[in-house]
């Protein structure tokens, strides 16, 4: 993406996460450019809205990665992702304007190269005792996915104080399957 690009999406997101109703038109004013240049660079909502679903998985992957450098442990790495990607605005939007949410098939879903690395991550806390014995993978997988939904809900319909979001999202996960 170019310059403009990257402003407009970024303000997108930005826009959207306050309210996903908002117009291109409010975009576009936003951004500092007119309608035709958001239109130029994306013929459609649903391109915006792609553009902005490669953007915050990317943003996802570089948190993964942090995470991963900063830390040697993995219930250490897992923490530091669940809090930072539970304070991240806009996230919110990748479960938007889809018609659903793709399964996590590693050859189909938008988030193969994340939901590798959190495998391994799980797996790597199982290892170490982190994980109880009767409680499968799939299971710990779909709670992380659930509490970074709730999480980025609740961030987006303000029912929780933001600065409260990462640490209840990282005690629920941790209470939930970490032994």
């Amino acid at each position: 993406m170019n310059k403009t690009q990257t402003t407009i999406v970024n303000v997108a997101i930005d826009v959207l996460s306050r309210d996903e109703g908002a117009s291109m038109e409010v975009i576009a004013e936003q951004a500092g450019v007119s309608r035709m240049t958001i239109h130029r660079y994306f013929k459609s909502r649903e391109r915006l809205f792609s553009s902005i679903h490669e953007v915050l998985i990317q943003r996802t992957m570089s948190i993964f990665q942090e995470g991963l450098e900063k830390y040697e442990h993995p219930r250490k790495q897992m923490e530091y992702i669940l809090k930072t990607n539970a304070g991240e605005q806009g996230f919110h939007l990748l479960f938007r304007e889809q018609s659903h949410h793709e399964e996590h098939d590693p050859e189909t879903c938008q988030f193969s190269k994340v939901n590798k690395v959190l495998h391994q991550l799980i797996e790597r806390l199982r290892e170490e005792g982190g994980i109880e014995d009767s409680i499968p993978n799939a299971w710990v997988f779909h709670v992380y996915d659930g509490v970074l939904l709730t999480a980025w809900e609740t961030m987006h319909n303000g029912s929780v104080a933001p600065k409260d979001i990462p640490e209840l999202t990282w005690k629920t996960f941790e209470r939930g399957v970490l032994s």
